[in-house]
């Protein structure tokens, strides 16, 4: 195969447009306490004010917990004219007062629905439900929850729609947003709980979104399965905006401290809602000790507004990290994690799969103390089940060059219609051959099955180098954009097999700062992506194509219809590729007709009188 690598660089200009997401005025994982986990429908107006009570009295308000979310089991069907009506039995005051209560306390109060007719409660069984979910009354339920009451915070579930009434995801979540939106509020948090990622249309119009069924307070099923689950997920997370892998556990069932503490830890560094699932008037010391970690909460409320990514696995020693700070920090987040359920185990991660170069000092976050500075990595002995949370920092930090495809905005990934999940969309997959030995497969075919590469980080606009290692054992293709603008289109990629790696390089105008680089392709499957590496590290590729032949200078620049080239030396022959290495045009003098060529990016390559040669990217 043709890798379409070249040494000589070139820069051009697009047009730049931002990615639009729906915004809110809270930028961190919410943090606070539900009801669910430990009193499920045995709610009451007096254990309400407890929780809220024990969150101020034993500083956990201090520490950033600030929601106070009740749960399913108040509802007791609607009034003759659809307003909701609450079990006055269990809330004689009413959830107005209530509310004032929570607030008064300086926090914030959260409430809960089903988007179908009636709750999960309701559709197990506890009759009061019934008819409670907000279909057919999102407005007005959403003006009485937040305008009347004052509600802060709505988690949505999802059994009445999907068990009952068989509704469309989008459609019925974002007539939900919408209803929220009515009410003039710009604070409120909004959760979707669909039980599973049901597309990347969540990640527009949601706060957080849960990612799989209800966890409980076991090591496998509960912890490891919501941790499983989120792994692919991390290309969906932006500032306000972050998957949930549900309520916390900590202190509930017969979970061992040291699993506690791995719990939270990933929790924590996977950026996602640190929700308290505990009774907090009874909890214990050793629970308070873990969830009052203000060290682990702080890589939580990062504003840089990552989850980590799984750095390597060695049969399930882990190494998790996210950078903290800033894209262009010198500061990361590490977790050692101990799958193993018997054994302790040694884990090491090095500098260089940090993007850090030179020695680097370690804090465990754990002991709260330092563990010293370290040349080129650092090594713990982790105890079964359990983990050692780390904050890194190098005396020097390289911008993150190599993008991972697992770890991008999927779009389509287990894209959800009515309760089911479309086949053949994106998705990743475990491949060997591939970096990190998971890759994305079954991209395309249709508009809004992309993926896009978010948080690319350059510290100066220009042009740049961008490698894209793909695998496909057909001609495939694939549109490139830049910040929303079609840039090109990468066409007759072939690897030769399914089973082997190629790569092609072309470059790319980034602006400074956060750039987003798509690649679709809205007829026919592109192939299957390991990961993209941009060169912004290197420099920019400079505003014209010049390089040195035999000490001659070169310059290659478009004038009107035509390519013109200018050396100190004899043009032998120049030849213009396309992007899939077909010869389009050979010619033997130095300006060019290129009018019949059609818009995009070419490579050139110039061979002089003197046997020297060049190549270089041009865009017409």
């Amino acid at each position: 195969m043709l890798n379409k690598r070249v040494t000589i660089k070139c820069c051009f200009i697009f047009i730049s447009t931002v990615f639009i997401i729906h915004a809110d005025q809270r930028k961190t994982p919410l943090m606070g306490w539900s009801s669910w986990n430990s009193f499920g429908t045995n709610i009451s107006e007096s254990t309400i004010k407890a929780q809220a009570d024990a969150m101020v009295s034993k500083g956990l308000d201090t520490c950033g917990y600030e929601y106070i979310n009740i749960d399913d089991g108040f509802f007791n069907g609607r009034y003759s004219d659809g307003t909701l009506r609450i079990d006055s039995t269990k809330f004689p005051s009413g959830f107005k007062s209530l509310v004032d209560y929570i607030h008064n306390k300086g926090l914030k109060a959260g409430f809960y629905t089903d988007a179908g007719t009636q709750t999960c409660a309701g559709w197990g069984g506890y009759t009061q439900e019934t008819g409670s979910g907000i279909y057919g009354h999102e407005v007005q339920d959403a003006k009485l929850v937040f305008n009347t009451w004052g509600f802060d915070y709505i988690k949505v579930d999802y059994c009445g729609a999907g068990w009952g009434l068989h509704l469309d995801e989008q459609t019925q979540y974002t007539l939900i947003r919408k209803a929220i939106d009515s009410t003039g509020r710009t604070d409120i948090v909004f959760n979707v709980c669909r039980w599973l990622f049901p597309g990347g249309w969540v990640a527009k119009i949601a706060n957080s979104w849960r990612v799989a069924n209800d966890i409980n307070a076991t090591w496998t099923y509960g912890i490891l399965r919501q941790i499983d689950t989120n792994t692919c997920l991390s290309g969906f997370v932006s500032q306000g905006h972050y998957n949930d892998m549900d309520m916390l556990e900590v202190g509930n069932g017969s979970l061992t401290q040291t699993q506690n503490r791995s719990h939270f830890s990933m929790w924590c560094i996977m950026s996602v809602p640190l929700v308290l699932g505990n009774n907090l008037t009874t909890m214990s010391d050793s629970t308070k000790s873990i969830i009052t970690n203000t060290e682990a909460i702080a890589i939580n409320q990062d504003t840089t507004a990552l989850q980590a990514v799984l750095i390597s696995d060695d049969n399930g020693g882990q190494v998790w990290a996210k950078r903290l700070h800033g894209l262009n920090s010198n500061e990361r987040a590490v977790a050692l994690f101990n799958r193993d359920s018997v054994n302790s185990r040694t884990i090491s991660v090095k500098w260089k799969d940090l993007d850090l170069e030179g020695s680097a000092t370690v804090r465990d976050l754990w002991k709260h103390s330092d563990a010293g500075a370290y040349d080129s990595m650092y090594s713990a002995t982790v105890p079964a089940c359990g983990s050692a949370l780390l904050k890194i920092t190098g005396t020097k930090s390289k911008l993150q060059e190599v993008f991972e495809a697992e770890n991008a905005w999927m779009n389509n990934f287990q894209l959800t219609k009515s309760t089911v999940i479309q086949s053949n969309q994106a998705r990743p997959a475990k491949d060997t051959a591939c970096s990190r030995k998971k890759k994305v497969s079954y991209l395309g075919n249709n508009d809004s099955n992309f993926i896009e590469f978010h948080n690319i980080y350059s510290n100066s606009s220009g042009a740049y180098h961008v490698t894209l290692y793909y695998i496909s054992g057909e001609n495939r293709s694939a549109t490139v954009y830049v910040n929303g603008a079609i840039d090109t289109t990468l066409s007759g990629l072939n690897s030769g097999s399914y089973t082997k790696i190629d790569s092609v390089t072309f470059p790319v105008t980034l602006n400074i700062g956060k750039n987003v680089i798509k690649f679709s392709n809205a007829s026919a499957y592109m192939p299957d992506f390991d990961k993209i590496r941009v060169d912004v590290n290197s420099g920019t590729v400079g505003l014209s194509t010049n390089t040195f032949i035999d000490h001659c200078r070169l310059n290659i620049s478009v004038v009107g219809h035509n390519l013109v080239i200018e050396t100190e030396g004899e043009v032998l022959h120049a030849y213009i590729y396309d992007m899939a290495g077909h010869a389009c045009k050979c010619a033997d003098w130095k300006v060019i007709p290129i009018k019949q060529l059609k818009a995009g990016i070419y490579s050139v390559k110039i061979i002089t009188t003197k046997g020297t040669s060049a190549s270089a990217f041009v865009k017409f």
